[in-house]
């Protein structure tokens, strides 16, 4: 899902809105809201594969396991800023 919100609406709606949204399939683990970009939710790992089929329904876990670990994030980026690339 990419949804873009219009610049008039609130970070905090803009957040509720899609914390609403991940609630419908995934429990969320946790929220950070604080960054200079904008923020994240972190998907309780326990969720990975509802996750999975809502995103990537073509994958599986296993394929998308690198250490065979996975937390799922749902970026939130405030048009214009930028992000820094992490692999871990």
């Amino acid at each position: 899902m990419i949804q873009q919100f219009d610049r008039s609406i609130s970070k905090s709606d803009v957040f509720k809105s899609v914390a609403d949204y991940l609630s419908g399939f995934v429990r969320i683990y946790s929220k950070d809201d604080n960054r200079p970009w904008g923020g994240f939710f972190v998907v309780e790992e326990a969720d990975a594969e509802k996750f999975i089929t809502q995103f990537f329904p073509h994958l599986t876990k296993e394929e998308l396991s690198i250490s065979g670990k996975l937390s799922p994030k749902i970026l939130l980026v405030e048009a214009g800023k930028k992000l820094s690339w992490q692999y871990h």
